[in-house]
């Protein structure tokens, strides 16, 4: 993931959930740990996934979805016990995957970034295209990059 200023910007991702992290999220020196910071980047891409299968009437937009791959940036430190605001939307809609860009917020700044494909499959394995109507919901939850 190259870096970019503006995904730091709340109003890029359509998709929200503020959370309070746990004392158990945290590590020695009371910030919250990356494991917690990974678990909440996996928390972003089902708050899209439950997005878009609202927007399908409750069909999930895969057949079934493998996470392939996720990068980490993290660019402050985190702390225990201030909310977080997971923000999170659809970055790429490939020919069979999907980049999932996401961003947390902590006291109003962006504390990291993270980018996640997850690949469509087919139960007995193997990728398989993006169906159309679930590219059509995916649309509706694109990161709003300023024109």
């Amino acid at each position: 993931m190259r870096y970019d200023p503006r995904r730091t910007s709340l109003d890029l991702y359509p998709v929200r959930r503020t959370i309070t992290p746990l004392f158990g999220d945290t590590d020695a020196l009371g910030h919250i740990n990356n494991v917690s910071i990974a678990r909440y980047f996996e928390q972003a891409r089902v708050l899209v996934m439950e997005a878009v299968s609202s927007a399908l009437d409750g069909r999930h937009p895969f057949e079934r979805a493998v996470l392939a791959k996720i990068e980490i940036n993290f660019l402050a430190e985190v702390f225990y016990p201030h909310e977080i605001v997971i923000a999170t939307g659809v970055h790429h809609i490939g020919t069979s995957s999907l980049v999932i860009g996401s961003a947390l917020f902590q006291r109003d700044r962006c504390v990291a970034l993270a980018d996640s494909v997850d690949v469509s499959t087919a139960a007995q394995g193997g990728s398989r295209p993006v169906p159309e109507d679930s590219r059509i919901a995916l649309e509706k939850f694109r990161l709003a990059y300023p024109q």
